[in-house]
């Protein structure tokens, strides 16, 4: 049975059955087998000023230069090493003024290659939800420039769970259930995204009088060793999008394997709320995934 988004949203009582990410929490999740990633566990870590010898430029004194420049290293490097990769996603996000439950999904992402513009290989995505238990089963399958740019969504979970929809990924309704799209899932839109936001967050504070940039060794992920760049603005100003954010980097594999930021204190002396985390895990680079990976077929599939 394949739905259109209009043909779901016709069914009031199943409408969130219908939107990727909406996800309802469970008190029964077994905490055994899915440890919950915090922040004050994830980012517990001290360091220096992030300050590395770069070359010179108009605004060489800000704190965000370095950053910047060592994010578009970081996607020179992904896009000229990282084919693909395999990992589980575990990530919590604030919906409006809901924080969500630790969500769970095994991904299986090949990364987009483009040349003059012109797409050579497609971002292709396939997720499968593991967690929370109104949502286990759900599958989804994301290829660019197929399907009129929408995702195929198997509801999973306990009611309709073989009913599979189109769902556009930047709709209304995705959008009011997380804050982003399959369309961003990858490594290289990934540091797009923090390419962009650093450069807005650069513009806002040109002083830098209201930014700190931190680079932070020794921190741990998984057992695995990380660096961490810790950007903090410690005043709330316009067009500033968070008050702390931690990127945390696999020493090893050279790749973001954490993500967080959170919002300013409500009040001095509170510890800042968090916004959004996301914690790539069991991470496997590079693995020359076949093409049947997102075949629509895998929907349907036990």
């Amino acid at each position: 049975m394949l739905c259109t988004e209009r043909c779901a949203l016709a069914w009031p009582a199943a409408r969130a059955a219908f939107v990727v990410f909406a996800w309802m929490a469970t008190s029964t999740l077994c905490a055994a087998e899915f440890p919950q990633q915090t922040q004050s566990s994830a980012a517990s870590v001290r360091g220096s000023a992030y300050r590395p010898q770069l070359p010179d430029s108009d605004v060489s004194d800000h704190p965000l230069t370095p950053v910047i420049d060592y994010a578009h290293r970081e996607q020179k490097f992904l896009r000229q090493n990282v084919r693909d990769f395999t990992c589980r996603l575990v990530k919590r996000e604030r919906i409006g003024h809901f924080l969500q439950d630790v969500h769970f999904i095994d991904m299986q992402v090949r990364e987009g290659v483009y040349q003059n513009n012109q797409v050579v290989q497609p971002l292709s995505i396939y997720l499968h939800f593991l967690a929370p238990r109104d949502v286990v089963d759900r599958r989804v399958i994301y290829i660019e420039g197929q399907n009129d740019g929408k995702m195929l969504v198997r509801n999973g979970g306990r009611h309709f769970e073989y009913v599979v929809a189109t769902i556009d990924p930047n709709g209304e309704n995705a959008r009011q259930e997380t804050l982003v799209p399959v369309t961003e899932i990858g490594f290289n839109r990934l540091l797009d995204k923090m390419i962009a936001v650093l450069e807005r967050h650069r513009q806002a504070d040109p002083t830098g009088e209201n930014t700190r940039a931190q680079r932070i060794t020794g921190a741990k992920i998984n057992d695995r060793s990380c660096t961490v760049i810790r950007i903090t603005h410690p005043r709330r100003m316009d067009q500033l999008e968070f008050h702390l954010a931690n990127v945390f980097v696999d020493d090893a594999l050279h790749v973001p394997v954490r993500v967080d930021y959170s919002d300013w204190p409500r009040r001095e002396g509170d510890k800042p709320g968090l916004i959004a985390e996301y914690t790539y895990t069991q991470l496997q680079l590079n693995v020359d995934l076949p093409e049947n990976t997102f075949d629509r077929s895998r929907l349907r599939s036990r």
